[in-house]
């Protein structure tokens, strides 16, 4: 997902530890070093490459002492030379795939397929070119910074702007486009989402910068982000993926700032389903929440039933292994264990669904309302590029 500002590194400043470095996406186009001072570190930069065949490093250089000219050579890791190759799905989303991601991952093009299907099939028509000409980055893994002590990131996040890619080396290409840090971590992490809303998060932010009137700097995404945050609705919510933890509520991730505001709410105004958990509520995760299909979270779900039963059962019930209706009554919580059954999209923070942002934040919900009008508005007009996809 798309992440806060940080501030990136210049490649020739003295300590990358002591700023810090970056650490997730530069959503603004302004960046505090200039071109001419990364050509020069690249000029200077060593020929040599690391021992990965994935990763090749660039060496800059460093100032041990300000009183003194003596300087030592930082190694960094060079993404721009990381190696994928274009695969494009049944969906017509062309995917840049990583290298050995398949061997980790060898399902994660059909989850991709389904998840960017369901993202089709939510979406108004006027955006589904876009989205097929939308490029997805998958990666294995992925690191950035010296290379003796690399950062490791795993999210998945929209490239708004260069600056971000220049900061770790990467390839600006990737610019508007969508990029997965970590296939295992992306399969992980859509199944709070029942499947689709992960990718549909990333999508809304690239709809929010090619679609909306002003792009990222929309009025009235800016004017509703500051009234949610007024209103305190979003301070501690219910998260699906702490269901069953000790504690089961945080900040809503639609917090951090108006861009992910828009992405999120979004996600749960496209959420049209799960109609049975409409007006229960939002302080029971077991009464609100769709079903789960988690692993983890089915995992903790079975423990607890385990733990409920054996301190429930009388001496002479503990021969017997329990059945359907005992469970049930044990735990109210829904869950999804055949992996070939396909759900529908939901948030995985509170509300979850939209007929549950329409009762929980009727403010929000109009003006979600008027923003998703403009959007199914919208002309395309780079639609010729997309001149293959086949329309629903």
């Amino acid at each position: 997902m798309s992440k806060p500002q940080s501030r990136p590194f210049h490649p020739i400043l003295a300590n990358y530890e002591a700023l810090g470095g970056p650490t997730t996406d530069d959503e603004n186009s302004a960046v505090s070093f200039s071109s001419k001072a990364i050509n020069h570190s690249r000029s200077a930069s060593s020929s040599e490459s690391s021992s990965s065949p994935l990763i090749q490093s660039q060496k800059s250089p460093k100032v041990i002492n300000d009183r003194e000219s003596s300087i030592c050579w930082v190694e960094f890791i060079d993404n721009s030379r990381r190696i994928y190759t274009a695969q494009k799905l049944k969906c017509g989303v062309t995917i840049q795939m990583g290298e050995h991601v398949l061997e980790e991952c060898p399902t994660v093009l059909e989850d991709l397929n389904y998840d960017l299907m369901e993202c089709l099939l939510v979406l108004p028509a006027s955006v589904r070119s876009l989205v097929r000409r939308t490029k997805i980055w998958l990666n294995r893994n992925y690191s950035y910074g010296p290379v003796n002590n690399p950062k490791t990131v795993k999210h998945t996040t929209a490239h708004h702007f260069a600056g971000w890619l220049l900061c770790v080396r990467d390839n600006p290409e990737k610019t508007e486009s969508i990029e997965i840090y970590d296939s295992a971590e992306y399969q992980k992490t859509r199944t709070h989402y029942n499947g689709g809303g992960l990718m549909l998060h990333e999508i809304c932010h690239i709809i929010h910068q090619k679609v909306l009137p002003g792009g990222l700097n929309n009025p009235m995404v800016i004017e509703i982000y500051r009234v949610a945050m007024e209103s305190n609705k979003y301070s501690s919510v219910l998260r699906r993926d702490w269901a069953l933890k000790d504690v089961e509520s945080d900040m809503a991730y639609c917090t951090v700032n108006h861009k992910e505001f828009f992405a999120e709410i979004s996600v749960t105004y496209l959420a049209d389903f799960y109609h049975e958990v409409v007006g229960a509520g939002s302080l029971e995760m077991a009464k609100c929440s769709p079903p789960f299909v988690s692993s983890t979270v089915i995992e903790r779900i079975e423990n607890e039933l385990t733990r409920t039963r054996k301190e429930k059962m009388t001496d002479s019930q503990r021969g017997n292994s329990g059945n359907i209706n005992m469970r049930r009554n044990i735990c109210k919580y829904q869950i999804v264990e055949d992996t070939n059954r396909l759900l529908p999209h939901c948030n995985k923070f509170f509300p979850f669904t939209k007929g549950q942002l329409r009762l929980y934040d009727p403010r929000v919900y109009k003006c979600f309302e008027k923003l998703w009008e403009l959007i199914e508005g919208w002309e395309d007009q780079d639609r010729r590029r997309c001149e293959s996809c086949v329309w629903f």
